[in-house]
């Protein structure tokens, strides 16, 4: 493509046919050049505009002289950044994307995506460099397209955000919701030790108060974990060596006598609530026993609860004495209700259950924790199915 059709013809004679040939292709060139739908233009270095077609004259101020018109007539551009602009096009061989805005009457005046590079052309001087500058469309619309498409996933990502908040205020309160619950259940659990109390010394049967004292520590045991749930303004996890250092506590001073002492050696354990409350009640059944059963005539002794962790993850917890020995006892786990909700308890742990009888008595519960829900069903469904029965 000559960079200015009529201005750069070759320099031949009209006489020669070549010469005329030369003449109505250039005709033909220029003609084509000025319906092309795109803005095309040739700018020297100087700034000058050697060629501009119809689509780049279109609506442009026009110059005071129509044969100096320059870039800064079509595009909205200073010297100095057209300078710059033109040095940068004309010292690459490859397509240049930038924008100008078209200078126009009219309220024409609109950002134009253009490309652009230089050339080498034949002057009737000798050769010159210039630039060619050329509308670029299909990267309006690519623009136009990104911006639609950025418009829509802002839209969309603003959609989620909202959605997240919404769930994020649904679990908030959620969690509320389920620590009021605990902290109701406290109370209640509270409350209704309060009436098994009553309850107890209202009964002068004896066997009747020994019942009221068993269900007064059971329940205590499961107040505890709710108590701890409230105190950390938890929902779900408590911590296992608090719970069993509360229940020993609460076992040494409301039954055992001044010869027996209930000691722990309790590692850092963090147990879901549907581990801990049978671990606590099992703790309960066991130490209750031994307090009650391996020190007969004011033997003195020790009840000593331990609570690991396994290096494979598992859970150790042993409750031993140094009394009697259970076989010895007259009324021992083994033969009585206690032994059986120790056992349907440890069931629905998943824990393996094993007692060794020696200078004393020693219960071993190794168990992992784990929040599978069909593990707790399994349990209940134990308990509801006559392995665990009424004391006596």
């Amino acid at each position: 493509m000559n960079a200015n059709i009529t201005a750069f013809r070759p320099s031949r004679t009209a006489s020669t046919p070549r010469a005329s040939e030369d003449t109505v292709c250039a005709t033909l060139a220029e003609q084509a050049l000025a319906r092309l739908d795109l803005e095309l233009a040739v700018i020297g270095l100087d700034g000058r505009v050697l060629y501009a077609n119809d689509r780049a004259h279109a609506g442009s101020i026009r110059p005071d002289d129509p044969a100096r018109l320059y870039i800064g007539d079509l595009w909205d551009v200073d010297p100095t950044t057209s300078a710059a602009l033109l040095r940068s096009l004309a010292g690459s061989s490859n397509w240049q994307a930038f924008s100008l805005r078209r200078r126009g009457v009219g309220g024409a005046d609109d950002v134009v995506p253009l490309r652009g590079r230089g050339f080498l052309a034949e002057t009737p001087e000798s050769p010159a460099v210039q630039v060619l500058l050329m509308q670029d469309p299909g990267r309006g619309r690519q623009f136009d397209e990104h911006r639609q498409l950025i418009q829509r996933l802002n839209g969309e990502l603003a959609n989620r955000r909202r959605v997240e908040q919404r769930l994020v205020d649904l679990l908030a309160a959620q969690k509320r919701l389920h620590r009021e619950l605990v902290h109701r259940v406290k109370n209640n659990l509270t409350l209704l030790n309060s009436l098994v109390r009553i309850g107890r010394q209202r009964c002068g049967a004896p066997d009747a108060r020994e019942q009221f004292d068993q269900l007064e520590r059971r329940i205590l045991s499961v107040a505890v974990i709710h108590e701890l749930l409230d105190q950390e303004q938890e929902t779900e996890f408590v911590a296992g060596d608090a719970l069993l250092q509360r229940v020993c506590r609460e076992l040494q001073a409301s039954l055992a006598p001044p010869s027996v002492a209930i000691e722990s050696d309790l590692a850092p354990v963090r147990l879901h609530i549907r581990d801990a409350t049978p671990l606590g009640l099992i703790v309960n059944e066991l130490a209750t026993n031994a307090v009650k059963h391996a020190f007969p005539n004011g033997r003195t002794g020790r009840v000593m609860l331990r609570l690991a962790n396994a290096p494979d993850g598992a859970v150790e917890m042993t409750v031993a004495d140094d009394g009697i020995g259970l076989l010895a006892a007259p009324d021992t786990p083994r033969r009585g209700s206690g032994s059986r909700i120790v056992r349907a308890l440890a069931a629905q742990l998943g824990a393996a259950l094993t007692c060794t009888v020696g200078t004393g008595t020693l219960w071993q519960l190794r168990f992992r924790p784990q929040e599978d829900a069909a593990r707790v069903d399994d349990g209940e469904h134990a308990l509801s199915h006559g392995q665990a029965v009424s004391s006596h």
